[in-house]
């Protein structure tokens, strides 16, 4: 049996009551085509529910049915006291059925953590020629070691690299594990190979870390101050980050005492040789007091150590991981090839116990699967020759000399108004401004005359070491050197100068007599 809507209710609506069809999706589907084919202009109305159910014989509750999804479906707006109208046109899709919506993106990103936008800033500087960049803590590029690298890679893929080519276990290529294991054992820290991991640089080591221990909610300790990527990291995750003070001997192992006393702690992260960015050392004394203290509150510690190897003067302090008793194991240990081959391969790794290892796999393999097995098999290879410790015996007679450019420039361009701890190994001068002056202030000069360094708030999990800068000097040559202190030295005075004059220009209080 068919009915046909009469002509007083304005629709041509056929109901089939004998097909399988709802009556409500046939009146919606009829309204629906005469909007796609224009017999339905934007803003006609439609007739009342009541009307138009008188007009098909049916109940009103099946218009009210129609009507609700041709409005779930936006072709039409229900207004109180106006009726039922037809929207404005919007380009459907090809099925005809719900208009296609204009995707916003920003809307349907997750929460990030908010990162400086300064640092965009300061890459893209790095990147300028007319720019003295102490920005970026990498080796020197001229001295990388291309030429045995070449060599290397021709030899894998001479001899059948196919194998070299494919997937490898997220752990890591066997042969570079065993090879990182070896030498860490030969410098007294006795490593089993199934403890470690390789990974994309230490950066991802970091996230690894940190998806694999924290929760949200979770608190990490971190030194004031500390690596700028590490903070990122765990705030990623949604720890919360509290800062303990680093003064010239190391962390400050009486108020992480205090701390982990008064409050859970789930990690301690802390970068204990040549620490970036201060390049301080911790003593022999702290770090063994660091481990009891971790021990006794049973919280475990991550020791980062990219410059480990990077010690210009003074004989090598034993890692912590060398240092630990604790059964089981305390201390998961994090380095990296980047600072002293080149960061471009990637490769880091991680010694941790073999259940933190499983774990770290598994994430790993969410993340990449693998890190590059060409690469690993070359840098294996590196270490398994020999070719590391003549290498690195070059870099330690070229870095102290590049520090050494870089102090005396600035202490002849400068004076008294910045000062520093000379480091004893790693890549990066710490200074503070004086006179109250903010880093941040110096560097808008700086770039204008065409210098750039980070400044040492980006260091600081709690907002502090406004007045404090960090210049990374391994990169750059002699004559950069000398030409970015002169540069640097500029800013500075003019800084401090105008401080000066603003001081002097200001309005004094008038005198009291008492």
């Amino acid at each position: 049996m068919t009915v046909t809507t009469s002509n007083g209710a304005g629709l041509g609506i056929a109901l089939d009551r004998a097909a399988g069809v709802p009556l409500y999706r046939q009146i919606a589907d009829s309204i629906r085509r005469q909007v796609q084919q224009g017999e339905l202009a934007a803003g006609s109305q439609l007739p009342p529910e009541r009307r138009l159910a008188g007009s098909l014989g049916v109940d009103r509750s099946t218009v009210i049915a129609a009507y609700r999804e041709l409005a779930a479906d936006g072709l039409v707006e229900a207004h109180v006291g106006r009726g039922t109208t037809i929207s404005q046109p919007k380009t459907a899709d090809w099925h005809g059925l719900r208009p296609i919506q204009r995707l916003d993106w920003q809307q349907l990103l997750a929460p990030a953590v908010a990162a400086d936008p300064l640092l965009d800033e300061l890459g893209a500087l790095a990147e300028r020629s007319d720019v003295v960049s102490f920005v970026s803590g990498i080796p020197a590029p001229e001295f990388y070691p291309i030429a045995e690298f070449r060599s290397l890679l021709d030899e894998a893929l001479g001899a059948g690299g196919e194998g070299l080519l494919q997937y490898c276990p997220p752990e890591g290529f066997a042969p570079l594990r065993t090879a990182i294991a070896g030498r860490m054992t030969h410098q007294g820290t006795t490593v089993s190979p199934h403890r470690v991991l390789i990974c994309a640089g230490s950066q991802q080591g970091l996230y690894l870390l940190a998806r694999a221990l924290l929760e949200p909610g979770d608190t990490v300790v971190v030194e004031a101050p500390t690596y700028h990527g590490a903070l990122l990291v765990f705030r990623s995750v949604g720890a919360r980050v509290v800062a303990v003070p680093v003064d010239r001997h190391g962390l400050d192992i009486d108020r992480l005492n205090d701390l982990l006393g008064r409050r859970p702690v789930k990690l301690i992260y802390t970068l204990p040789t040549f620490q970036n960015p201060t390049g301080v050392t911790l003593s022999l004394e702290r770090r063994q007091r660091l481990l009891e203290t971790a021990r006794r509150h049973g919280v475990p510690i991550v020791e980062d150590d990219p410059y480990g190897e990077l010690g210009y003067e003074e004989s090598r302090l034993p890692s912590l991981l060398a240092l630990d008793r604790t059964p089981g194991g305390s201390v998961i240990y994090l380095s990296t090839f980047s600072k002293i081959l080149f960061p471009g391969f990637r490769l880091g790794w991680i010694v941790a116990p073999e259940p933190v290892i499983a774990r770290l796999a598994w994430v790993k393999g969410l993340v990449d699967l693998d890190s590059n097995p060409l690469a690993q098999w070359a840098v294996g290879e590196y270490l398994r020759r020999g070719r590391l410790d003549p290498h690195l015996d070059r870099l330690r007679a070229i870095y102290p000399e590049r520090r050494d450019r870089l102090v005396s420039a600035l202490a002849e361009g400068v004076g008294s108004r910045l000062t520093w701890q000379r480091p004893a190994g790693g890549f990066y001068l710490w200074a503070r401004l004086a006179g109250a002056i903010r880093a941040r202030e110096v560097l808008t000069e700086a770039i204008a005359l065409g210098v750039a360094f980070v400044p040492g708030d980006l260091y600081h999990a709690d907002g502090g070491g406004r007045d404090t800068m960090r210049l990374a000097f391994s990169a750059l040559a002699p004559d950069q050197l000398a030409l970015g202190a002169e540069r640097l030295s500029r800013a500075i005075m003019t800084v401090s100068d105008r401080r000066t004059r603003n001081r002097e220009s200001a309005p004094r209080p008038p005198t009291r007599i008492v």
